[in-house]
């Protein structure tokens, strides 16, 4: 009989998954496989078959070696593994996230996982750091694939004499046969990522009897890995506990004394810790229970969305857009051509024509020029500059006047942030309501101020603020907050910043938004022409 959960740990040499009491395997992922997505659901579909597996399941947590970076593979990801494991719920993640919640779950942390590659996560409050994992062609410098390159680069160094003669020789041809042509059969191979690999363990034998060569390989692999670890440790300003997991680290002290020695020197805040687990347990425990911390660095979908809003949402009735609308935000900053009420009102007219359903305006005076323009809602927000850091109409007074400019809807900061004069998230929402009766927005960036924003009584989530309340801002909008949002709340989530193509905003329904807002990408051509001259030079 089937659990109600499936976990996976996916890696370059092979793929796990339990479920329950049953368990499969299925073939490590290959970056010459083509298309990611179909290579992965692949790998799930021949693990299930092997587990067993047949029965409908309501949570799939996969940790992946090659999670998606683009927003729309992810959502064609999750959507194929919905269907492959007849998933209520998919919850997918880098495969450093499961090897971080299987090995040290709770408090400030860094965790590396070698196995074929080699990845290292940092994870305290409000820190989410990643530390290598670029692939064997880029970084994995200590893993597998690269001590098994190693040795076999040393045998083939020995057989022409530009290297000393060494033990591995003997044990490489047992593997690969003679010396002499062993590189061609070698490349020939269907995974030679995954084939080299399974040479490693040959390295550490070899290092466990002696050789010198292989000795050193091992060290240079440790010393490696030292310098990944003392990356991630530089994150904090004390002493943290490292977990190392992996299969580089079945070896025990082979591998761990050379690394707690080099460690010494690099890095002295490291205390090395046993794991408490490995990444398929990380897995298991993602799948079973809340995310947690690890949320922000999830991507989750849903089987059966009825896109965009789910049965159980709850529309405020006074919200001025229907679901599947498209918002325009039209605003310009002073010291662009298009700074003011005139040329802010036309824009939001050639918005209307195009199709928008609502309008994102700033300021009393733009409000105002747009509402006697066009027939559409306007979202008012009045960006104040403050002390604190919080803008996007901090106080009540700001939202009045926005709404005596003609706004049907106010969207304000959601964020944790301090607030000016004290006021309380939940007592600017309280009064916007009960004094000015219009629905409230609340811009928020992550899932936490997004879950308190809605508890403080906002009627509308939007990722508005995502990547710019610390830290480089990202290139791309933050559908994985959608996602998130969608799963964790019962109200709209509207998918707001840096959507700029028809992809994105497809992305971001695919997630489950209720709405979208686009603005730089329409309104702004002083910042669309600069973006194509600098790719002109």
């Amino acid at each position: 009989m089937t659990g109600a959960w499936v976990a996976v740990d996916s890696g370059q040499t092979g793929l796990r998954l339990v479920s329950g009491q049953l368990s499969g395997n299925g073939p490590g992922f290959a970056y010459s496989e083509g298309d990611p997505v179909a290579t992965i659901t692949e790998a799930v579909r021949i693990a299930a078959l092997d587990a067993g597996l047949s029965d409908p399941v309501d949570v799939a947590c996969l940790g992946l070696t090659c999670y998606p970076d683009d927003p729309a593979d992810r959502a064609r990801l999750g959507g194929a593994i919905l269907e492959t494991l007849q998933a209520k719920e998919v919850r997918l993640c880098e495969d450093m996230v499961t090897a971080h919640a299987g090995a040290l779950r709770h408090g400030d942390s860094v965790v590396l996982a070698a196995g074929t590659g080699v990845v290292c996560l940092a994870v305290g409050e409000d820190v989410y750091r990643k530390i290598g994992g670029e692939g064997h062609l880029l970084g994995d410098a200590g893993g597998g694939f690269a001590i098994g390159r190693a040795g076999l680069s040393a045998v083939l160094a020995a057989a022409d004499g530009r290297g000393p003669a060494t033990a591995l020789t003997f044990v490489a041809e047992q593997h690969f046969g003679s010396v002499s042509g062993m590189a061609q059969r070698i490349h020939r191979t269907t995974a030679p990522v995954a084939t080299i690999a399974t040479f490693a363990p040959e390295v550490f034998a070899a290092a466990d009897r002696q050789d010198p060569v292989a000795g050193e390989i091992v060290a240079n692999a440790a010393a490696d890995l030292a310098c990944t670890i003392a990356a991630a440790v530089r994150v904090f300003d004390r002493t943290v506990p490292v977990a190392c997991t992996g299969r580089v680290f079945e070896t025990g002290e082979l591998m761990m004394a050379p690394l707690r020695k080099r460690l010494a020197d690099l890095a002295p805040a490291a205390r090395l810790v046993p794991p408490d687990g490995d990444p398929l347990d990380g897995a298991v425990r993602l799948a079973t229970g809340e995310p947690g911390r690890y949320a922000r660095l999830m991507s989750v979908h849903h089987a059966a969305k009825s896109v965009p809003v789910a049965k159980e949402t709850t529309v405020d009735s006074r919200v001025p857009f229907p679901p599947g609308a498209l918002l325009v935000s039209c605003q310009a900053q002073p010291g662009n051509p298009l700074h003011g009420p005139l040329p802010m009102a036309r824009m939001a007219a050639a918005a209307a024509a195009g199709g928008a359903r609502a309008i994102r305006a700033n300021g009393p005076a733009d409000i105002a020029a747009i509402c006697s323009e066009v027939d559409l809602p306007v979202l008012g927000i009045n960006k104040v500059a403050c002390p604190e850091g919080v803008f996007i109409t901090p106080t009540f007074a700001d939202a009045v006047a926005v709404v005596h400019a003609g706004a049907s809807m106010v969207a304000i900061d959601g964020t944790a942030r301090p607030r000016p004069g004290g006021e309380s998230l939940g007592e600017q929402i309280r009064r916007i309501h009960e004094e000015l009766g219009v629905p409230v927005m609340a811009d928020v960036d992550n899932l936490t101020s997004g879950a308190a924003a809605r508890a403080a009584g906002a009627d509308v989530i939007a990722t508005t603020l995502s990547g710019y309340t610390g830290g480089p801002v990202p290139d791309g909008p933050d559908v994985d907050l959608v996602s998130a949002l969608v799963a964790r709340l019962d109200c709209p989530v509207v998918a707001e910043g840096r959507y700029r193509s028809a992809r994105d905003v497809r992305a971001a329904v695919d997630a489950g938004a209720y709405a979208v807002v686009v603005g730089t990408a329409i309104t702004n051509p002083m910042a669309i022409t600069t973006q194509l001259a600098k790719a002109m030079s």
